[in-house]
């Protein structure tokens, strides 16, 4: 086969992959159907018409996979493709219920494994762009307007951004391919090469403490230009790069811990003595900037964000004005109390005050922002996209969380989405204190066991939560504690991340906590409101927040 038809093939599997990605973002839109019986109707219709599109173009990409031919590389990229798509297994038992259907498609279409998907056709792409730049050019036709400004490219952002999540697939030359391939595709132009900078090379420590950031620097029209790209918090069991299990899954829960741990006491709570990651940030981009005035001070440095990467780049910024321009997907907020512990001398006394007054209420109120954009600054250079019930929405019912630049907010038409990122309603400056504190233990206990491997940390998790439940035998029936829980279980219930209603739960958690047994006997015989999570609720809010699903927002 001639490599413009290799070339067109790669391109069709593409808009097939596109597809089926819009599928799955279509399917989790029905999620909340499946929580209103009146809506049995409607879910029926969407099943039908979603079942026969998923069946329709699993039959086109395994027909266009036979297709796929040329040299040894090629080959070694189509036959894991084919690996892909066989690994999908078929139904054991034909689902009944409209919402059983549902459940049985998200299943089928997680298990399809897009993003890696994705990644292996680009390389193939980036390859043949490499090999064969005149025949892929005359082939290739990339169905978007080019850009001048890489910047002004949300689709380039956002893949250069998921490049954090899915670098475990890529070596580094086909990383440093993939790279100049994603600039053709949205510039129609060619650049030399990629000078890549990962955070974990140039800061041994960095690992160690879960921060991790890329840079790549290349010129375009002349221009240098660095793209700093901070990852967030998403961890992930894949990575063909180590065989063993227990190596992936300790990996797995030592990442997702250092994260949390940041999230929750630094970022949260505001305390300086986990901030670590903060630190490396900082360290980094100095770095990246002191390089680029080397080689070329005339170098624009963009930096990139989502969700903890996010709160990196307006956290930078506000600091210590590194880039030229930035973009964040569901950022994490900005923590009031570590501007001040690394920058006091940033504002005066009584501009502190001011911020840390206005900070106490919900930021994400529209005249409390626009206040805040007078004291600390426009910052126009940064701008921020969130979904507009993104998960990281409720970070900013907690006191001294803000954000600096331009604010968008995403959405989709006719969605009637019941999850609620607004907590002030719900929970009053008490309750924020409480789960503040909550929060902040588990991370003290698990401090003394995060050098150990996942399984140690998960059973010092469960040794925290066990002590959480004998601290609410203790305290269950004073008024202070009831109102509490009621107040977060109502939350959840109006969320639809639990099923069961605040007085429901409020008695399964008095009954089971009054009977003469231990804390471990309460978890075993399956408390009632723990049994009630609404899997499908949770797994779609989470895949709302990612870059994959919050793309196709508009």
């Amino acid at each position: 086969m001639a490599i413009e038809q290799v070339i067109q093939t790669l391109m069709r599997y593409e808009e097939t992959l596109a597809e089926l990605g819009k599928l799955q973002f279509r399917a989790h839109l029905a999620v909340p159907l499946m929580n209103d019986q009146t809506q049995e109707s409607v879910l029926l219709k969407r099943n039908n018409r979603l079942r026969f599109q998923y069946q329709q173009l699993r039959q086109q990409r395994a027909q266009l996979l036979t297709q796929i031919t040329g040299d040894v590389y090629v080959r070694a990229k189509s036959q894991r493709l084919k690996v892909i798509n066989q690994e999908t297994p078929a139904n054991a038992t034909e689902p009944q219920t409209q919402s059983e259907k549902l459940q049985t498609l998200l299943v089928a279409l997680q298990n399809e494994k897009l993003d890696e998907s994705n990644a292996v056709v680009n390389q193939i792409l980036a390859y043949l762009l490499q090999q064969a730049p005149l025949a892929f050019k005359k082939a290739f036709n990339p169905r978007v307007a080019p850009v001048t400004e890489l910047m002004a490219s949300r689709p380039f952002k956002l893949d250069l951004m998921m490049l954090n999540y899915l670098d475990v697939y890529f070596t580094e030359d086909e990383l440093k391919r993939y790279v100049i391939f994603l600039i053709y595709r949205y510039t129609q132009q060619t650049v030399d090469g990629i000078v890549f900078y990962n955070a974990r090379t140039v800061l041994p420590n960095a690992e160690a403490v879960g921060f991790s950031a890329v840079a790549y620097r290349f010129i375009l029209n002349g221009q240098g230009q660095c793209f700093i790209s901070y990852k967030g918090t998403e961890g992930s069991m894949e990575n063909p790069q180590v065989p063993s299990f227990r190596q992936r899954f300790d990996t797995y829960v030592r990442e997702n811990y250092q994260d949390w741990k940041y999230n929750i006491d630094a970022m949260l709570i505001g305390h300086p003595h986990n901030d670590e990651q903060l630190q490396l940030a900082r360290r980094f981009t100095r770095y990246l900037v002191r390089r680029m005035a080397k080689i070329d001070p005339a170098t624009k440095i963009y930096a990139l964000g989502h969700s903890l990467g996010g709160h990196f780049v307006q956290t930078l910024q506000l600091l210590d004005r590194p880039f030229d321009a930035g973009y964040t997907l569901n950022a994490a907020p900005i923590q009031l109390k570590q501007i001040k512990h690394y920058r006091p001398d940033l504002f005066d006394e009584q501009t502190w005050r001011q911020l840390f007054e206005l900070t106490k209420a919900d930021t994400q109120s529209p005249a409390i922002a626009q206040e805040m954009r007078q004291l600390v600054g426009p910052f126009d250079e940064i701008q921020n996209d969130w979904f507009v019930k993104d998960l990281t929405r409720i970070y900013f019912g907690f006191p001294y969380t803000f954000y600096i630049g331009t604010a968008q907010y995403l959405t989709t038409k006719n969605w009637d989405y019941p999850f609620i990122a607004d907590i002030t309603p719900y929970l009053d400056p008490t309750d924020l204190a409480f789960y503040s504190q909550f929060w902040g233990n588990l991370i003290h206990h698990l401090k003394r066991v995060e050098n150990s491997n996942g399984s140690i940390m998960l059973a010092g998790l469960l040794t925290y939560g066990l002590q959480a439940l004998r601290d609410a035998y203790n305290a269950i029936k004073t008024p202070e504690a009831k109102a509490i829980f009621n107040d977060f279980a109502r939350y959840l219930c109006d969320a639809h991340i639990f099923n069961d209603s605040p007085v429901v739960v409020q008695a399964h958690f008095e009954k089971e906590l009054s009977k003469p047994r231990t804390a471990l006997e309460v978890l075993k015989g399956e408390w009632p409101f723990l049994s009630s999570v609404n899997n499908e609720m949770v797994e779609t809010v989470i895949y709302c927040h990612t870059i994959s699903g919050a793309r196709y927002f508009k």
